[in-house]
């Protein structure tokens, strides 16, 4: 499974939104025993600003500590003026397919 986190903000709230990051990284650091980082921070201009991109694979029964530490990273982001996230898990392919009652074809 990941945890995937998706974030939007104005460009002009681009350099507060890195300085909060910093300091919610140190607050909220990363934590392996949960979740492994596989997209730390992917970046890209839109129209409307920055959209941001963060997935994480979270390790077995580790669901809801992989949700509280991004729920508290989110929350403390959410202070930016026009700061606006989503957070949602995913399933790879061996644990989706059974969803569908079929199995993931060898690796």
């Amino acid at each position: 499974m990941y945890i995937v986190a998706e974030t939007w903000f104005p460009a002009k709230n681009a350099t507060k939104v890195g300085k909060l990051y910093l300091e919610m990284m140190n607050k909220y650091p990363d934590d392996r025993s949960i979740a492994k980082p596989i997209i730390q921070s992917s970046i890209r201009s839109i129209k409307d600003g920055i959209h941001a991109l963060a997935v994480s694979s979270i390790k077995p029964g580790k669901v809801k500590e992989a949700m509280d530490l991004l729920s508290n990273r989110m929350l403390m982001m959410a202070s930016i003026e026009g700061y606006v996230y989503e957070i949602y898990i995913t399933y790879d392919i061996v644990e989706a397919m059974p969803l569908v009652g079929l199995q993931a074809p060898p690796e």
